[in-house]
């Protein structure tokens, strides 16, 4: 059903994603500019918020989570692929999470010239993504708990 607990983190493990979005992971400085790091790209804290690079990849990580989250939702007479597809989303958030902060800043941001020796300073609220992982993992708990009580109830007939 979908009035169970398991839909609540569900709900809300897919909401983190798309509020992720939105939110700047950070900001890189240099001795010339100051830069927003976010889910889409790099860019010039200027008003006129000059392009430096493309972080999309971010993105589809943190939309494709998001999705998979509220299509789990309503798969509730299927525990078992249920399960499946939040281990699979699991690997998905942690893959989010790992190229947030550290494929992108380590790997891409310095091979760019413009953020060549760039500081990077995360904001909190990339912390909210963990929160994601332990709401799907509570979820799946939870969906694993009912499976086996419905295993035990076919057992005595």
């Amino acid at each position: 059903m979908i009035q169970r607990k398991q839909t609540i983190y569900l709900f809300f493990a897919g909401l983190i994603p798309l509020i992720l979005l939105f939110v700047p992971f950070g900001y890189l400085s240099t001795e010339i500019a100051y830069y927003k790091y976010d889910a889409f790209s790099v860019h010039d804290t200027t008003p006129d918020k000059t392009f430096v690079i493309s972080t999309i990849g971010n993105a589809l990580l943190l939309i494709v989570s998001s999705v998979l989250s509220f299509i789990v939702i309503f798969l509730y007479k299927k525990r078992k692929i249920q399960i499946k597809l939040i281990s699979v989303n699991m690997l998905l958030i942690l893959l989010a999470i790992c190229t947030i902060m550290y494929l992108y800043p380590n790997f891409i941001f310095s091979k760019n010239p413009t953020l060549a020796g760039a500081v990077l300073d995360f904001n909190y609220t990339i912390l909210i993504s963990f929160v994601s992982a332990i709401g799907l993992y509570i979820a799946k708990k939870s969906i694993a708990k009912d499976e086996a009580l419905i295993k035990s109830t076919e057992r005595l007939r």
